[in-house]
C-alpha cells in the first residue's frame, strides 16, 4: 500500500478507476507493444476490462507501469514495487552491519585469513592445556588477551568505517524532495527515503534527482540541462527533453486557474497536470545498469499515438539539475533498482604480487612451525635424551609444542603492512611535483603500491592521455583537393586553409556549391553548446562553442573561420531543435531542423544528423574512414585516400563526411520505425535500433575529409624516453589509423630513427595472422631496439588462435615499444589481459582518461587514470589518479621503486626477526631434551613484536629515502630492481633466514655458555635466558638499522632508540612493579641482576657484535667493492657530481 501522502477517493466497488481503459487506444496498448505494435482491441472489451488487470496486464519480472491521474491512489503495477523495505523502496542503505550482525560479520571476515584461524586453533588449546588438562607452558591469558584485543580492534575499524557509511546515508535518506500531490494540487515536502515509484516530484535548479525520474515538464519550455558528473564522469551538460507525446495533450486549464495567486512553478505545474487530467500511463522495462539502456513507453489518452521513452527523458539518481528553473518528473525507479545503485558494485579486489608471496610466506612458516612441533614430539615420545620427567601423551606433547613455538607468526603481521602502505600512499597524495592546475595525484588504493615499482609493460591510451586532448582543425579534403593549412601561426595573417576556402566561396561556381556544404555539414552535424561572447578583435560578438567532444568543437569554429556560422539551436519540442547557420555571404541565414540525432559511440565510430529544410531532408554522417568506406556509395574517391595517407603521415585525425538526400515517404515510414524500435522492451532492441540505424547510414554520397591536430601533452616525449630506459615496455593502444599512430608514436619517441619496426596488419584470416607474426618474429629476432605495430583487425582473427597469442606475447616482450591500432575498448582489455596470461610474473600498469578506457584500467595490475576532458569515468575506476602523462616518471621512479625496496625489506625484516626469537626456543628444545618448556619469560615474548620490533618499521621504512627524486629520474636504471625482482626473491629471502638462524643461535648460546645453566626454572635460568631475550631485541633492531639506505638519518636512530626504551621501560616494569610480579613472578629484580653483574652485562655486548659482525663485513663489502646502481648514483650526489 502507498503511504497516507497518497491517499486519495477509495476506488469503487468493481476495482475500476475512473477515467482508466476507456477507450481502445489504452486497452491493449501494452499487449500490443508485446506483440506486433499495433492495437486490435475492440471497444466493448475495453470498457468492461478491470483496472487493475489493465495495469498488470503484459508485465514481465521487473516491468514495472505506474498511471497519473487526478483522484487515484492506487497506481503502480506490480504492488510490491513500493512494499519493499517496510514500505520505503527509496531508503539507501550502504552500511555492512546491524548492531547484531556487526560482531560476527567482522569476525567471519577477519577469520578469512589462514593466521588469525591459526591464532586461533592456538587459543583454544591453550585454553584446553589450562582447564581441562594441564599441559599448556603458558599463561592462558598472554595468548588470549592478546588476541582478543586484535579482534576486537579490527573490529571497532570495522564498526568505525561502517557508521561512517551509516551517517552518510542518513544524509541522503533524511534530504526534502518536493511531491506533487494529485488530490490537493499542491506541493508537500517529502523526504528522499519516502520517495515511491509513481510520485510526480518538483525539482529546483541546482537540487538532486531522489530517484531515477522520466521528465514530465521542464521549465519555460520542454528541455531541461543535467550535470552527470557523479554518474559517468563526464563534466559536459546533458540536455534532456520532455517524451513528445505530450505536446498532443489538449490543454484543459482555464484562465481562472492561471489567474490564481500561485507561485510560477505551480501555475505551471498545475497547466501541464491538468493537460492529463484524462490519465497517463508509462511503463517501464527492467532496471538495468548500462546508463543509456532506457526501455519505456508513454501513454497519454488523447494523444495521436504513444511515445518511447529513452535516455533523452532520464533524469538518473543523484544527478542535479542544472540552468533549468524547475522540472517536474515521474519517479520510475527507486532504491536498489536506479542506475546509481545498479553501479555501485564494488570492483573486483586487486592483490599485490608481493602480498600474495608473503600470504606463500605466511603459510610455510606455518607448515614449518608445525614440522618442528612433530619432530620435538616425536623426539619426545623416543626419550632419546633419557628425560626424567614423565611425559605427556603423543597429542597432548604435540599441542604443548604448538604452543611453546606460537609466537613464530607475528599477530601483527598484516596490521603493520596495512599501515606501512598507507604511508607510502599518502606520500603520493602530498608529492608537489605531481601537481597540475591545483590538482595532485592521488592514491585511490594504498594496495598496489609496491606493485608500481615492478612494471614490465605499460598499456597506454592515446588521446587525452599522450596527447592534450586539444583539438585544432588542421586541414580539410574537398571536390578532389586539399584546402590547405588552417592552423594559426605566430603571423597576424589569415592561416592559408582559411584564405583559400574563403576565396573559393567567393565564387559561384561548383566547387564553391561543394565547398560551402562540406562547412554546412560541419556547422550542423554535431552536439556543440553555443555561447555568445564578445571577442577579441572582432567588430561584433561571435559564438564560441563547447561540447562533450573537442573534435566536434573544432570542426564547427573551422567553418566560422570560413564565414559559416552555427549561430544558435532553437527548441521546437520534443526533442526536435532548429539550427541557425549564417552562410559566407553575410546576409543569409538558413534553419535547419533536427528530427534525429544518432550519436556517437565507440562501437559505431560515427555519428548522423537527419535534418530538413526548405522542404528537403538529408542524413549527414561523420566519422572514422574504417566504418564510412562501406557506408559510402562508390567508396572513397583515389584523391581522397590519397590525402586520408597524406594526412594520417602527418599525425593528424581524419574524419570522413557523407551525406544523402532523404524523399519524405521514406523519412516517415524511417522514423516511424526508429520510434518502434526505441519501444522495444526485450533484449532485441539494441539490436533493432542498429539495423533501424543501417537503413538510414547506406548509400551515403562522399563529400570530404576533414584533418584534426591533437598536439602532445608537455613531457610526453622526455617522459617516454625515461620509461624505456627504466626497462618498460609501452604500448600504445587507439582506435586510429595505423598511419596517424605510428606518426605520432614517432612524434612521442615512442619510436626513434634507429628502431626495427615490424606491421602485421590488415590480416583478415588466422592463417595470415600466423604468418604475418611469425615473419615480424624473424625481423625482430636480435633486434636492440624493436619495435611493432599490429592493428584491430589482425588481432581480432589472431586473439582467437593460441599460437597468434603466444607469438604476439613474444614480440611484445622482443620489442620495448608497440602501436596497436582500430582497437575498440574490449580489444584493449583483451590485449593486457593476454600479457597476464602469457606471463603471470609480468606486472602490467594501464593508463587512460575516458569511459572507454575504463575495461583496460580495470584489467591491468596497476590503473592510472589521467583527469582529462573526457570525463571522470577513468578516475572513478582507478588505483592512481594523476593529471599528465609525464607524472608517471616521478609516479613510477621514485613512489613505485621506494616502495617496492620499502616493502620487500618489511617482508623479510619482520618474518626475520621473528625467527631469530623462533631459533633461540628452536635451541633451548634441544637443551632441554624437548620437555616442552618455554625458553623466555612470556610477557617478554608477548611484547616483542606488539611494542619492541613493529611500530619502529613504520617510521624506519615508511620514510627511509635513498636518493632525491631529481637523481631518482635522472637514472632510470634505478628502476630496473623491479621489474627484474633483484630485492625480493627466493634467494634474498634465503639469505635473510640464514642470517635469522645465525642471530638466535648466537642470541641464546653467548648468554647460556658464559652464565647460564641447563636447570630449567631456576633463577639463574632467567637471568639468562633475559639475557637472551635481550640479545634478540639488540640484534634485530641494529639489523633494521644496516637494511636502512640511510642508516644514519634521523629518522631511522630515533624510531630505534624509541623501541630500544620501551623495551627497557617494559623490562622494568615487569621486574620491579606489583603488576609485572603477578603476572611474571620469575622476573622479580632480575633486570637489575643484568646490569650488574659483569659476565652477564658482557653478553650483552658480546652477543650482538658476535651476531651482526658477519651483516657489517657483508655490507661493508658489498658497499665499496660491488655497489648497486643505486648506491653508485649515491656516491655521485654526495660527491657533488653532475646527475
Amino acid at each position: 500500500a502507498n503511504r497516507a501522502a497518497h491517499s486519495g477517493p477509495p476506488p469503487p466497488a468493481s476495482g475500476v478507476l475512473p477515467g482508466v481503459c476507456r477507450s481502445p487506444k489504452s486497452s491493449l496498448r501494452m499487449a500490443a507493444q508485446k506483440a506486433q505494435g499495433e492495437r486490435e482491441s475492440p471497444a466493448g472489451d475495453v470498457g468492461s476490462r478491470n483496472a487493475r488487470d489493465s495495469l498488470s496486464h503484459g508485465l514481465d519480472e521487473g516491468e514495472r507501469r505506474i498511471l497519473c491521474k487526478f483522484g487515484v491512489s492506487d497506481n503502480v503495477r506490480p504492488d510490491s514495487l513500493n512494499d519493499q523495505l517496510g514500505g520505503k523502496p527509496n531508503f539507501l542503505r550502504t552500511t555492512q552491519f546491524t548492531p547484531l550482525t556487526w560482531l560476527p560479520k567482522s569476525l567471519f571476515n577477519q577469520f578469512k585469513r589462514i593466521a588469525n584461524i591459526y591464532f586461533l586453533f592456538i587459543a583454544v588449546i591453550v585454553l584446553f592445556g589450562s582447564f581441562v588438562i594441564d599441559f599448556s607452558p603458558k599463561d592462558w591469558r598472554s595468548k588470549i588477551g592478546p588476541f582478543m584485543l586484535v579482534l576486537f580492534w579490527t573490529a571497532c575499524k570495522d564498526l568505525f568505517e561502517d557508521m561512517r557509511r551509516r551517517k552518510d546515508d542518513k544524509a541522503e535518506n533524511m534530504q526534502v524532495a518536493k511531491k506533487y500531490s494529485f488530490q490537493t494540487e499542491q506541493l508537500e515536502n517529502v523526504k528522499w527515503c519516502d520517495v515511491l515509484v509513481g510520485d510526480v516530484l518538483y525539482v529546483p535548479c541546482d537540487a538532486a534527482f531522489p530517484t531515477d525520474l522520466i521528465l514530465l515538464k521542464a521549465s519555460g519550455n520542454e528541455t531541461a540541462f543535467i550535470s552527470t558528473v557523479m554518474l559517468d564522469g563526464e563534466t559536459s551538460l546533458k540536455e534532456r527533453t520532455m517524451p513528445k507525446v505530450f505536446l498532443d495533450v489538449a490543454d484543459t486549464v482555464t484562465e481562472a486557474d492561471l489567474q490564481k495567486a500561485l507561485p510560477e512553478y505551480q501555475r505551471d505545474g498545475l497547466a501541464f497536470m491538468k493537460k492529463l487530467s484524462v490519465g497517463c500511463e508509462v511503463k517501464m522495462g527492467v532496471p538495468s545498469s548500462a546508463l543509456s539502456d532506457i526501455r519505456g513507453l508513454v501513454m497519454v489518452e488523447g494523444a495521436k499515438s504513444d511515445y518511447p521513452v529513452g535516455e533523452s527523458n532520464f533524469l538518473p539518481r543523484g544527478c542535479i539539475l542544472r540552468n533549468t528553473p524547475y522540472v517536474l518528473a515521474l519517479s520510475v525507479y527507486v532504491g536498489g533498482d536506479t542506475k546509481t545503485r545498479l553501479n555501485a558494485t564494488q570492483a573486483s579486489l586487486k592483490f599485490s604480487n608481493m602480498q600474495i608471496a608473503l600470504n606463500l610466506c605466511v603459510r610455510l612458516l606455518l607448515v614449518f612451525i608445525f614440522s618442528v612441533c612433530l619432530f620435538a614430539t616425536i623426539m619426545s615420545a623416543a626419550n632419546v635424551f633419557g628425560a626424567e620427567e614423565p611425559r605427556h601423551s603423543f597429542p597432548i606433547m604435540f599441542l604443548r609444542f604448538c604452543i611453546a613455538y606460537y609466537h613464530a607468526v607475528p599477530m601483527s603481521l598484516y596490521v603493520v603492512y596495512e599501515m606501512l602502505k598507507l604511508v607510502l600512499g599518502f606520500q603520493v597524495n602530498v608529492d608537489k611535483q605531481m601537481v597540475h592546475e591545483g590538482e595532485g595525484a592521488v592514491a585511490r588504493t594504498a594496495d598496489l603500491m609496491e606493485e608500481m615499482g615492478q612494471v614490465d609493460f605499460i598499456f597506454s591510451d592515446k588521446t587525452g592521455t599522450l596527447t592534450a586532448n586539444e583539438m585544432v582543425f588542421a586541414r580539410g579534403h574537398v571536390d578532389g583537393q586539399d584546402l590547405g593549412d588552417f592552423r594559426k601561426t605566430d603571423s597576424s595573417c589569415e592561416p592559408e586553409g582559411v584564405v583559400n576556402a574563403k576565396s573559393i566561396l567567393a565564387q559561384t561556381d561548383a566547387r564553391s556549391k561543394a565547398l560551402a556544404w562540406y562547412f554546412t555539414c560541419l556547422a550542423t552535424c554535431h552536439e556543440v553548446v553555443l555561447e555568445v561572447q564578445g571577442l577579441e578583435g572582432s567588430t561584433g560578438d561571435l559564438p564560441s562553442y563547447t561540447g562533450m567532444s573537442p573534435d566536434e568543437v573544432a570542426l564547427v569554429a573551422a567553418a566560422q573561420q570560413v564565414g559559416i556560422i552555427f549561430q544558435r539551436r532553437n527548441r521546437l519540442g520534443g526533442g526536435i531543435c532548429e539550427l541557425e547557420v549564417q552562410h559566407h555571404t553575410g546576409k543569409r541565414v538558413n534553419k535547419y531542423t533536427v528530427l534525429e540525432l544518432l550519436q556517437f559511440n565507440s562501437d559505431r565510430k560515427r555519428m548522423s544528423v537527419i535534418l530538413q529544410s526548405g522542404g528537403k531532408a538529408w542524413c549527414i554522417t561523420k566519422g572514422a574512414d574504417s566504418v564510412m568506406e562501406g557506408l559510402v556509395d562508390g567508396g572513397f574517391p583515389e584523391s581522397a585516400k590519397a590525402d586520408m595517407s597524406k594526412f594520417a603521415k602527418a599525425g593528424l585525425r581524419v574524419l570522413v563526411v557523407a551525406a544523402r538526400e532523404i524523399d519524405n515517404d521514406s523519412l516517415q515510414k524511417w522514423i516511424l520505425d526508429y520510434q518502434k524500435a526505441r519501444g522495444i522492451f526485450d533484449e532485441t532492441k539494441e539490436a533493432k535500433i542498429k539495423e533501424v540505424i543501417a537503413e538510414m547510414e547506406r548509400d551515403l554520397q562522399f563529400v570530404g575529409l576533414t584533418a584534426v591536430e591533437d598536439r602532445l601533452q608537455d613531457g610526453v616525449p622526455e617522459a617516454i624516453e625515461t620509461l624505456k630506459a627504466a626497462g618498460s615496455r609501452l604500448w600504445v593502444l587507439t582506435g586510429d589509423k595505423t598511419e596517424t599512430a605510428v606518426e605520432i608514436a614517432k612524434a612521442c619517441a615512442l619510436f626513434t630513427a634507429a628502431t626495427n619496426l615490424v606491421y602485421c596488419v590488415d590480416c583478415t584470416t588466422k592463417d595470415a595472422a600466423l604468418m604475418s607474426l611469425k615473419h615480424a618474429a624473424s625481423e625482430l629476432s636480435g633486434a636492440t631496439d624493436a619495435g611493432l605495430v599490429i592493428d584491430g583487425g589482425t588481432l581480432l582473427v589472431a586473439l582467437t588462435s593460441q599460437e597468434c597469442r603466444e607469438l604476439i606475447f613474444t614480440l611484445g616482450m622482443a620489442s620495448q615499444s608497440c602501436i596497436c591500432t582500430r582497437l575498440s575498448p574490449m580489444q584493449k582489455l583483451q590485449l593486457v589481459q593476454l600479457v597476464r596470461e602469457a606471463d603471470v610474473k609480468r606486472i602490467t600498469l594501464t593508463i587512460g582518461d575516458g569511459a572507454n578506457d575504463v575495461p583496460m584500467i580495470l584489467g591491468g595490475h596497476v590503473g592510472v587514470g589521467i583527469r582529462g576532458k573526457e570525463g571522470a569515468a577513468a578516475v572513478q575506476v582507478c588505483d592512481i589518479a594523476i593529471s599528465q602523462f609525464r607524472f608517471l616518471v616521478p609516479l613510477l621512479l621514485c613512489h613505485g621503486r621506494r616502495s617496492y625496496r620499502r616493502v620487500a625489506v618489511f617482508f623479510c625484516y619482520y618474518l626475520y626477526k621473528n625467527f631469530v626469537l623462533l631459533m633461540a626456543d628452536l635451541v633451548w628444545m634441544f637443551w632441554d631434551n624437548f620437555q616442552g618448556n618455554i625458553a623466555f619469560p612470556e610477557y617478554l615474548s608477548i611484547a616483542f613484536n606488539a611494542f619492541f620490533t613493529s611500530w619502529h618499521v613504520l617510521f624506519v621504512l615508511g620514510f627511509d629515502k635513498d636518493v632525491p627524486d631529481t637523481v631518482a629520474c635522472s637514472h632510470p636504471e634505478l628502476y630496473k630492481v623491479g621489474p627484474q625482482r633483484r630485492l625480493f626473491n627466493r634467494m634474498v629471502f634465503s639469505k635473510w633466514m640464514i642470517y635469522a638462524v645465525l642471530h638466535g643461535a648466537v642470541a641464546w648460546l653467548v648468554p647460556f655458555w658464559m652464565v647460564g645453566t641447563s636447570e630449567y626454572g631456576t633463577r639463574t635460568f632467567w637471568i639468562a635466558s633475559t639475557a637472551a631475550f635481550t640479545n634478540v631485541i639488540h640484534i634485530t633492531l641494529f639489523k633494521m638499522i644496516i637494511a636502512a639506505e640511510n642508516p644514519f638519518r634521523c629518522v631511522t636512530l630515533a624510531p630505534t632508540f624509541v623501541a630500544w626504551f620501551m623495551f627497557v621501560a617494559y623490562l622494568w616494569g615487569i621486574g620491579y612493579t606489583a603488576l609485572g610480579w603477578s603476572v611474571q613472578p620469575n622476573m622479580k629484580s632480575i633486570p637489575e641482576n643484568i646490569v650488574t653483574q659483569g659476565d652477564v652485562f658482557a653478553t650483552l655486548l658480546l652477543g650482538p657484535a658476535i651476531a651482526l659482525a658477519l651483516d657489517i663485513l657483508e655490507r661493508l663489502v658489498q658497499r665499496n667493492k660491488f655497489p648497486t646502481d643505486l648506491q653508485k648514483a649515491e656516491f655521485e650526489y654526495k660527491a657533488g657530481s653532475k646527475v
